[in-house]
């Protein structure tokens, strides 16, 4: 079953890791990603990150929009019962 995911971007950073939630409402999860934003390298980057925290293979997750703006929409590809597992972890950053 395929979760969506909100998140926010910020290419050519010192590392890669999950900032934490952001927005209005806390519904954007900010991460940031050393590849730049050219030729894809940064969405490259995004969804090896999302796949390496969350356990799941690249192929499992989908750039639904944003492909060129730093805030982007995700599919995962991922068991619900896991992926709220993983958000309630995200919620202590």
């Amino acid at each position: 079953m395929s979760q969506t995911l909100r998140i926010k971007v910020t290419p050519r950073a010192s590392s890669n890791t999950i900032v934490g939630w952001c927005g209005e409402a806390h519904d954007e999860l900010a991460l940031k990603v050393t590849a730049p934003a050219e030729g894809g390298k940064a969405n490259a980057a995004v969804i090896k990150l999302l796949a390496r925290t969350l356990n799941i293979p690249k192929t499992a997750i989908t750039l639904v929009r944003g492909d060129t703006a730093r805030h982007k929409l995700v599919a995962l590809d991922t068991d619900s019962e896991v992926f709220e597992a993983w958000i309630a972890s995200l919620s202590e950053l």
